[in-house]
């Protein structure tokens, strides 16, 4: 399975969302992961975190997903960090978004 990986204090932190992951997200939300994604709060950054980690770290808590926000934090990144360089590139690996897409809105 790939993830998007990156270094964070020394380890190695993989991301996915695997299908079954987003049904449940998708159910529990009620609407589809990319509107969802597009909601730019702490509570769905923490919650798509969380998911995002269960598929290399099963049984992620919600508590340990903020605990990885307030990480990446104490690291210099911010909300919008967390964003647009965390969650976006899990999703391209994940497959909900093209690279090309990825970049485009980059460079808006």
């Amino acid at each position: 399975m790939k993830y998007y990986e990156f270094e964070l204090d020394g380890e190695t932190i993989k991301l996915r969302l695997t299908s079954s992951d987003v049904i449940a997200l998708e159910k529990k939300t009620g609407m589809s992961i990319m509107d969802y994604v597009q909601d730019f709060s702490l509570t769905t950054v923490i919650t798509l975190l969380m998911y995002m980690r269960r598929s290399s770290v099963p049984n992620f808590s919600e508590k340990d997903a903020g605990e990885l926000y307030d990480k990446l934090v104490d690291n210099d990144y911010t909300l919008a960090d967390i964003i647009n360089k965390i969650i976006m590139e899990a999703l391209v690996v994940s497959g909900f978004m093209s690279k090309d897409a990825l970049k485009s809105m980059s460079n808006k």
